[in-house]
């Protein structure tokens, strides 16, 4: 397997990602505490062997990167997320296709019912690879806080 972990970096929280780049598919994903961010990667890694860590440049990046260095986590690369929240819930529409009623309603208007942490984290990913990837129905959106 070729997996991939994505951050979206964030004050109190972060989305995270993992996902098998051969497979096209996300595997895990969910909110963490800031706290809890960088041991959920160390614990992912050590179950996974981990190829790239992918990280938003924005909020609290340089934080939660010092910490991942001091798991010794390294191969981080920097994902430039400016606008990828409001793109965030575009991609949650896609994934989630709102039910026959509100469907016809245009998607600017619509918010998601749920934290959008883990879709930024996709975003980023994806656009880290310049690649869609398939969210499977199993996966569910975690959250440890």
């Amino acid at each position: 397997m070729s997996l991939y972990i994505s951050i979206d970096p964030g004050m109190k929280k972060c989305g995270l990602l993992l996902a098998d780049i051969k497979s096209g598919k996300v595997l895990e994903a969910g909110i963490a505490s800031f706290n809890k961010c960088s041991d959920l990667v160390s614990l992912w890694n050590e179950d996974y062997q981990i190829c790239k860590i992918i990280i938003g440049d924005g909020t609290n990046c340089k934080n939660i990167v010092n910490q991942l260095k001091k798991n010794k986590l390294t191969n981080i690369n920097y994902v430039n997320e400016r606008g990828s929240t409001l793109r965030a819930r575009f991609r949650y529409w896609e994934i989630w296709p709102p039910n026959f009623l509100i469907r016809w309603m245009p998607k600017e208007i619509l918010f998601p019912p749920e934290n959008l942490d883990a879709i930024v984290a996709l975003i980023l990913l994806e656009d880290f690879l310049n690649y869609t990837f398939d969210w499977p129905d199993k996966v569910s959106i975690k959250i440890w806080l």
